[in-house]
């Protein structure tokens, strides 16, 4: 593919990410109404599976060793873990011991909780004897951190498969199928590990789907351009949506935690999962080409991982600003939606802001030096 090619399938690809961003992020923050819509779970689990999908779609077997591309990943994922988390803790444990919500001691058994991978995982705390509620429930702004170790991980168990597997449509399939079935044994047995480490090979497998997207050219099909496309992007993202109603929305989904029968529900995810992500992907390829103007959709896209570590935490900041608290416990009191919405949208501005910031030329040309 020439340069020109290339910056147009990142453009719309960053705006299917973009619209992902925006919805998690959302989720997350609006978790009072969230978790009454139907709809919106279900959104969660496809436009979360992306990122993994994308991260293979982008991925070129060959171009680099394992070593190197290891060391690639460490330094986007891993120092941004510890970076972050540390600075963040940090904070949060300074307003907490000054307010006397934490003990110094307390606080440093989060940040162990932290890097033991469990801060927000009740069942290895129980391993060790350690509270849940003394020991992280006040710390849930680290929580989505889990992502980046997972990531990480999927990487390293996709790279050498995707390297044996890439020439093969045959190998690839198998190795996909294999990984899914890996993943419901995980399930079948009931293991859990720090950071989710049991639905590694659950985003692996979705990483070598992303890179037999790739492959297959599966969302740069030239026949479906115009009424043709649009109506073949609305009609599968439409489908993958009905077949998700299909199955009851369960909170974590994303993390590996299926409803009974655990195996169908698996199978429903990923079959509704890929058919949300193409069709919303090919919609958004069609917006592009029509001209219509999403340079700032694709923006939120491509700083999608700054944006995401600073939602949680900035919530946090303005709930204490505010007074005003999330909460995820059922029955909703009637004035709580209103609140989560504008504490949402201020953690939301905050983190787009941050991400300006730290991506403005002048910060990018002295990181380069």
């Amino acid at each position: 593919m020439n340069n020109a090619a290339d910056k147009k399938r990142l453009n719309y690809v960053d705006m299917m990410k973009g619209i992902a961003t925006i919805i998690v992020v959302c989720y997350h923050l609006l978790a009072p109404s969230a978790f009454k819509n139907r709809f919106i779970d279900h959104m969660l689990f496809p436009l979360l599976a992306s990122f993994f999908l994308f991260a293979g779609y982008f991925h070129k077997p060959g171009k680099r060793s394992f070593g190197e591309n290891v060391k690639i990943r460490a330094k986007a994922l891993l120092i941004p873990f510890v970076k972050y988390g540390v600075l963040f803790w940090f904070i949060g444990s300074v307003y907490l011991v000054l307010s006397k919500q934490e003990t110094v001691f307390e606080a440093l058994c989060c940040l162990r909780n932290f890097f033991a991978g469990c801060i927000w995982n009740r069942v290895i705390q129980g391993w060790f004897g350690w509270n849940y509620y003394k020991l992280g429930s006040r710390y849930m702004f680290l929580a989505g951190f889990w992502f980046l170790p997972a990531l990480f991980f999927a990487t390293i168990l996709f790279l050498p498969i995707a390297d044996r597997t890439t020439k093969s449509k045959g190998k690839t399939c198998a190795a996909v199928l294999l990984l899914f079935a890996l993943t419901a044994v995980l399930r079948a047995l009931k293991v859990d590990l720090p950071y989710n480490l049991q639905i590694v090979p659950f985003w692996a497998a979705f990483m070598l789907l992303g890179l037999f997207a790739r492959e297959q050219q599966l969302f740069e099909l030239p026949a479906l351009s115009g009424g043709k496309g649009w109506i073949s992007g609305m009609a599968v993202l439409a489908a993958g949506l009905a077949i998700a109603l299909l199955r009851e929305p369960v909170l974590n989904t994303f993390r590996g935690y299926f409803p009974e029968p655990e195996v169908i529900s698996m199978i429903l995810s990923i079959i509704f999962s890929l058919m949300v992500i193409w069709g919303l992907t090919m919609v958004c390829r069609l917006v592009e080409e029509a001209g219509i103007r999403v340079k700032e959709l694709a923006w939120i896209g491509s700083n999608s991982m700054t944006i995401y570590l600073f939602h949680y935490f900035f919530a946090w900041g303005i709930s204490i600003i505010s007074g005003f608290s999330l909460r995820y416990a059922a029955p909703v009191p009637a004035d709580v939606v209103w609140k989560s919405a504008l504490v949402a949208l201020g953690a939301f501005l905050l983190s787009v802001l941050y991400a300006v910031i730290v991506n403005r030329p002048e910060n990018k040309q002295s990181e380069g030096k």
